[in-house]
């Protein structure tokens, strides 16, 4: 891990609901193969997995942003996860909770990681924040080969339950959705109304240049030729369509797309 310092802190965003993202740490250490950042900011793929920077100077940096921007939403991990294990260390994170906490800025986080739980005694004071897990399977096992070093999929509906029990908004971003049998879709639907989401975000695969083929060596062979054949946008819809039949109002599912 290597060190920068950075020019700001809150960058304008365009996702849907965010006014600002906030990344602490250039590259991530979770290895996820089916990652498109890269090719969004021009990286290569090994320098984003290996190549990793913490932005030390960005919690003094975002104490004066806060003072002159005009408040908004702020998307923590929109091109990162701001609780990859080098958080452990730096607290870079926790640090900008702080001060987003302190200046009663609302707050959007987007994770794999049950490091969340660590800040909870931010998270509860704070008046408008939302945690969201990025759960694109419950097969643990496929969750391996395509999301190497990420927590398992067991941990994250933990630390959601945990944070929905205190009263916390949750939600699970499915993004991308990993295929799954048609039989399997009311399960993966009760999994997470069981721990306490309120909404389900369903978003298919950013297939850019190097994603197909990093996914497709990943797989066993077993897997991989029903897997690849089901990455199209009609099989997210498909089961988008049936969750909303199947959730009964019970919590809100949408599209990212």
């Amino acid at each position: 891990m290597k060190e920068k310092w950075c020019k700001s802190a809150l960058t304008i965003s365009r996702l849907p609901g965010i006014d600002y993202s906030l990344n602490p740490y250039v590259g991530c250490q979770h290895g996820c193969v089916y990652c498109y950042v890269p090719n969004v900011l021009r990286m290569e793929r090994e320098e984003w997995k290996h190549n990793l920077y913490a932005k030390i100077n960005m919690p003094a940096v975002l104490r004066k942003e806060l003072k002159v921007k005009r408040r908004g939403v702020v998307g923590i991990s929109t091109s990162t996860d701001a609780y990859q294990p080098a958080e452990r260390k730096y607290e870079i994170t926790r640090n900008c909770l702080l001060l987003l906490a302190k200046y009663d800025w609302p707050v959007d986080i987007l994770t794999k990681s049950d490091m969340v739980l660590r800040d909870v005694d931010i998270l509860t004071k704070m008046s408008h924040v939302k945690v969201g897990f990025t759960i694109p399977t419950l097969n643990d096992e496929m969750r391996k080969h395509l999301e190497p070093n990420a927590p398992s999929i067991e941990r994250r509906l933990k630390a959601l339950k945990q944070l929905s029990e205190m009263e916390i908004y949750t939600y699970v971003f499915a993004g991308p959705l990993f295929p799954l049998p048609e039989y399997e879709i009311r399960e993966y639907l009760e999994a997470f109304i069981d721990v306490g989401a309120r909404e389900i975000i369903l978003d298919n695969f950013h297939l850019k240049e190097g994603v197909m083929d990093a996914v497709r060596d990943a797989l066993p062979p077993e897997m991989r030729e029903w897997f690849m054949g089901e990455l199209n946008r009609k099989y997210v819809e498909k089961v988008f369509s049936e969750m909303v039949k199947l959730s009964d109002r019970r919590v809100e599912i949408r599209r990212a797309f």
